[in-house]
């Protein structure tokens, strides 16, 4: 039988016999086998008699010629295979019956749906798809076309990442919807960033995978328009027929028959569409090509928004590139002016601790022992917080004068008429504590014959200090901050409350803050207590009081046993002033009170403790590490070795400053400037002048 090249179009079934002699196919008018198809070329393929056959000879087509979906050069054919020559399906068939029996298909059909029902038809499909993908036909299997739309998305994904040409892009998209979808041309037009404007085309193709010209005018503005404006698709079956765009300009004047558009959309809404078209066939876009669409139309949405991210990072680093030198200028000029300012700044600085130290004070702290700059800082801190009615908080480490400075607050402020109420919470068990600050009714528990008023109510009016706070129980802590908060108080086993006016002084030797990370003391109950802070420095950075608690300790024993004064002498308070004292001024009045005990009429250095005798000056301490700035740190650190240097040389002078000041190698006045801003007070001698 001689081959047949066997076309099922829509004007029916056209068989094109293959004679002896080679036999070209296209849309040329001297081709053999002439099919009028703008996809093809016009001379496409050849078709060539070989020995016991035929094989076909691609003719350098723009569509490329594909024998059972796989592109060739030149292939021999056999009896069944399918042929593809840009969008004509083509079947070599060497038995004429073949196409009979292709005619009565439908018979088969209804034979084994009679027979075996729908599961027999749907496993002889299955056996026949099987059948063909064996003899390389992967075309006839159900899903081909997502299979080649899947592999179109991931080439358009892969070029996202590789490709730097947008237009690129944009043009693969396109071609890839051409491909898939049947149309003629394909545009994909995009609005401005403010969305304010007509849409601009960025890729505009045909089916030959051209560039279409003057490619605005080819679009019909209306369908185009109602897309975007929607939000919706809009798929067209037969324009020319269609009620909503029959009358339209542009359908008419440009013939247009298939169209399909679907909007693109960005993070906030359409950024432009998709519009394929076809001005010869109708009905070429279906409902199916919709979720194809839309995954090339995000493909294109992520491509603009890249894009517009690209451009706006590279505005954004030329304009920090632009600034740099400018910030670069700036910072030269500011680390000018802050050099010269600093300078400035500690000079008016240690004015402003010079005035300070030398203001008055509003109130009296005589029960208090310190003339250092330290300790007048605490005073003046003092005069400050004792008229208002804040809770403070005082720390310090043990024996450094915590309820002092309290009575102080107290006794100067608005309630000193009140009384004052003091209790020291790690002094009393936890279960004693709660009825000791808030009272108990009788019978609340065994030996409660009589209600009893706590300290709250007892220091009504006035003030109550908490001493320790930091040991308090957390379950305490809780009741104490609901007074805090209430501003009453129920007394354990009572059910009435008594309101409470009194202002909390509090006090500890831990760190609040660090009990608080801990989770030791509760944050809420810190920050109702920690309004204002207090800190007590320790005897050892205020070495220089020293001598002046001795004596007021002296002056104590003297009144309290009724005898004589005892002196001590000069060697005997530099030993004091080199210890460390690690309690305090505590432990500086039981040392005093034992080397008073000791002594007959003048305290000398044997008399005092071992450690004390064989103190050496001790390494500078590091003052408050991380509550500083370093050059804070460092100055005080300086401020008080200067001190102790002075104080020593006027120990050994005897209080003469004209000798002090040759043995610290100064000049008079310098020794004098120094006397003033480090608050050193000077008896004077005769001869000194």
């Amino acid at each position: 039988m001689t081959p047949v090249l066997v076309l099922e179009g829509p004007d029916g079934t056209q068989r094109f016999p293959l004679a002896d002699a080679a036999t070209l196919l296209g849309r040329a008018a001297d081709v053999g086998v002439r099919i009028d198809d703008r996809s093809l070329s016009a001379h496409h393929c050849r078709f060539d008699p070989v020995p016991g056959g035929w094989k076909v000879v691609d003719l350098g087509s723009r569509n490329g010629t594909f024998v059972n979906d796989v592109l060739v050069a030149q292939k021999r054919l056999e009896d069944g295979d399918r042929l593809r020559v840009g969008r004509v399906l083509l079947r070599y068939l060497t038995e004429t019956e073949g196409v009979e029996d292709e005619a009565s298909m439908d018979d088969l059909v209804d034979r084994l749906h009679r027979r075996h029902g729908a599961a027999g038809v749907r496993r002889a499909a299955r056996a026949f798809a099987e059948a063909a993908a064996k003899r390389s036909m992967p075309g006839l299997l159900a899903g081909a076309e997502e299979v080649a739309a899947s592999a179109r998305l991931q080439s358009v994904a892969a070029a996202l990442v590789s490709e730097r040409s947008e237009r690129a892009i944009f043009d693969q998209i396109v071609d890839a919807l051409i491909d898939l979808t049947g149309a003629e041309r394909g545009f994909l037009l995009l609005a401005g960033e403010d969305r304010s404007h007509e849409r601009h085309v960025v890729a505009a193709r045909n089916f030959d995978r051209e560039a279409v010209r003057d490619a605005l005018a080819k679009v019909s503005k209306t369908v185009e328009r109602r897309a975007f404006d929607t939000g919706d698709p809009v798929i067209v079956t037969d324009a020319t027929m269609d009620e909503r765009f029959a009358a339209t300009e542009s359908v008419v004047s440009l013939r247009l028959r298939s169209i399909l558009c679907v909007p693109v959309r960005g993070r906030e809404g359409p950024i432009g569409t998709i519009y394929l078209d076809n001005r010869f066939e109708k009905a070429v876009f279906e409902e199916r090509h919709l979720p194809l669409i839309r995954a090339f139309s995000d493909q294109a949405a992520l491509a603009v928004e890249n894009a517009r991210l690209h451009a706006e990072n590279g505005r954004r680093l030329e304009e920090l590139e632009k600034s740099k030198a400018e910030v670069e200028e700036l910072n030269r000029l500011l680390s000018d002016r802050i050099a010269k300012q600093s300078v400035e700044l500690q000079e008016v600085k240690e004015h402003v601790l010079r005035e300070r130290a030398e203001a008055p004070l509003k109130y009296s702290y005589a029960n208090i022992v310190g003339k250092s700059r330290r300790m007048l800082d605490l005073f003046h801190l003092l005069d400050k917080v004792t008229d208002s009615d804040v809770p403070v908080l005082i720390q310090g480490e043990s024996g450094t004068g915590k309820e002092l400075v309290a009575r102080a607050i107290h006794f100067n402020g608005p309630r000193k008429d009140r009384p004052f109420v003091s209790e020291n919470c790690a002094a009393i068990p936890e279960t004693l504590l709660e009825s000791e600050l808030f009272g108990y009714a009788r019978g609340a528990f065994t030996g409660a014959t009589a209600d009893k008023k706590g300290l709250f109510e007892m220091a009504v009016g006035g003030t109550i200090f908490l001493d320790e706070i930091g040991d308090m129980p957390l379950d305490m802590q809780k009741k104490l901050l609901r007074v805090l908060q209430e501003k009453e108080v129920r007394p354990v086993g009572g059910k009435r409350v008594i309101p409470v006016d009194v202002r909390i002084l509090s006090a500890s030797n831990q760190d609040l803050r660090r009990l608080v990370s801990e989770g030791r003391f509760r944050e809420d109950l810190y920050y109702r207590l920690n309004v204002i802070t207090v800190e007590l420095p320790p005897l050892r950075e205020r070495a220089d009081d020293i001598p002046l608690l001795v004596e007021r300790f002296l002056d104590d024993i003297a009144v309290a046993g009724g005898q004589p004064r005892k002196a001590i002498t000069e060697e005997s308070l530099a030993l004091l002033q080199r210890h460390a004292w690690p309690g305090n001024v505590r432990e500086l009045r039981n040392e005093i009170h034992k080397a008073h005990a000791l002594s007959d009429k003048v305290i000398l250095p044997m008399v005092l403790s071992e450690p004390i005798r064989r103190a050496v000056t001790a390494a500078v301490p590091v003052p408050d590490l991380g509550n500083k700035p370093l050059k804070e740190m460092v100055r005080e650190i300086s401020d008080d070795l200067e001190r102790r240097a002075i104080l020593e040389a006027l120990r050994r002078t005897r209080g003469r400053k004209a000798q002090a000041a040759r043995l610290l190698g100064v000049s008079r006045p310098t020794l004098d400037a120094k006397l003033e801003t480090l608050g050193i007070d000077v008896p004077k001698v005769a001869g000194d002048d």
